[in-house]
C-alpha cells in the first residue's frame, strides 16, 4: 500500500510547513535541485539571507547545505 501524503506543516514542522502553504497558495511552484525538492519557503529564506547579509553568507550558507545533504546520503 503507498504511503499517505504528508501534509507541509506535518512534513515540515507547522511555522515552515504554513509558510510553504501559504506561499504555493499563492502560486510559487517547488523547484528540483538535482535529485531533491526545492519548497517555496527555502528558496525565500535564501532570497532574504541574500538581501540582509550578502552574497558571500548566502554562498557559505549554500555551501555548507550542500554538505550537510551530501554527508546525510
Amino acid at each position: 500500500t503507498p504511503e499517505p501524503r504528508l501534509d507541509d506543516c506535518e512534513r515540515m514542522g507547522t511555522l515552515f510547513g504554513m509558510l510553504n502553504k501559504c506561499l504555493r497558495g499563492l502560486g510559487f511552484s517547488h523547484m528540483l535541485f538535482g535529485d531533491k525538492i526545492v519548497e517555496p519557503v527555502v528558496v525565500l529564506f535564501f532570497w532574504l539571507l541574500l538581501w540582509f547579509l550578502g552574497i558571500q553568507a548566502l554562498g557559505l550558507v549554500a555551501t555548507l547545505c550542500i554538505i550537510i545533504i551530501y554527508i546525510q546520503k
